[in-house]
């Protein structure tokens, strides 16, 4: 593990707490519970959720379930409600979560695949299926797994404390957009662009810039240790001009080194 278990139980903290504004401003009321490394989140409003999960840090991959009895029948019937003229090949993939209970994954999965042959004419591939069973199995229920999508990754924001954000220009906001994906909460320096707002409640309002103070306890005043920005004139030399805090301010330009291709690609995920 890159963190220790009491850095990553902070850093999931924080993850709760962005997701849960992040569909807040959307309009979406959830409720959310964290076991085992797994956030899960509930509501009724589907598109909203899913538009914050995919504007929140720390977010790497969501898959939608369907809480199911815990037995290869059931799974199997699920599925075929949700695809009832497959076709070619399958396979069930299946992981298995929390104590070890009546089954394995691999006699799980086989059970599941069984149970479907047993219902439609199909071909087993294990390596290139056509359609792909995917089974959470927990202790006391089974998941069918819908169709994953990607949030942004990255770090949770504001858990690598503030930076000063230039934003003069759409490469500024690259440049912004990337130390948020590193964990930096941002402090505008100039008028905070709409797109950045979608990426960290902080910069929605005041109101929600109080619920997200960054730093120790979240308290008030917390120093800027950098500047990001994709070409900083006049950077400053120091964070505090107090004789006994002369620390150095970083200058942070992310995008030194990117070639227009991968900035291209960086600016369709910003901005779509």
């Amino acid at each position: 593990m890159l963190k220790s278990r009491p850095v990553r139980r902070q850093f999931t903290r924080v993850t709760i707490r962005t997701i849960e504004a992040q569909c807040e401003l959307r309009g979406a009321a959830v409720g959310l519970r964290a076991s085992g490394g797994i956030i899960f989140v509930h509501g009724d409003n589907d598109e909203a959720i899913e538009e914050a999960l995919k504007h929140s840090f720390g977010v790497y991959a969501v898959d939608p379930y369907t809480d199911l009895e815990p037995t290869p029948e059931a799974v199997a019937i699920a599925a075929l409600e949700e695809n009832p003229n497959p076709s070619g090949s399958f396979a069930v993939r299946c992981k298995r979560h929390g104590k070890k209970g009546e089954w394995t994954s691999q006699i799980f999965a086989a059970e599941v695949g069984s149970s479907v042959l047993q219902r439609v004419e199909l071909k087993v591939n294990l390596s290139k299926p056509d359609w792909q069973i995917r089974v959470a199995l927990f202790p006391d229920n089974a998941r069918l797994l819908g169709t994953r999508f990607h949030g942004p990754g990255g770090l949770p924001i504001g858990v690598q404390g503030v930076v000063d954000a230039q934003l003069e220009s759409e490469l500024d906001i690259l440049s912004a957009w990337l130390m948020m994906h590193r964990g930096c909460r941002i402090n505008p320096l100039s008028d905070t662009p709409e797109v950045l707002k979608e990426w960290d409640p902080a910069l929605a309002s005041p109101d929600m810039a109080k619920r997200f103070r960054s730093g120790p306890a979240q308290r008030d005043g917390i120093d800027s240790w950098g500047l990001v920005g994709h070409f900083i004139e006049n950077v400053p030399t120091f964070v505090s001009d107090e004789e006994e805090v002369l620390v150095p301010m970083a200058n942070l330009e992310p995008l030194v080194g990117w070639s227009e291709e991968e900035i291209a690609d960086l600016r369709m995920k910003v901005f779509s």
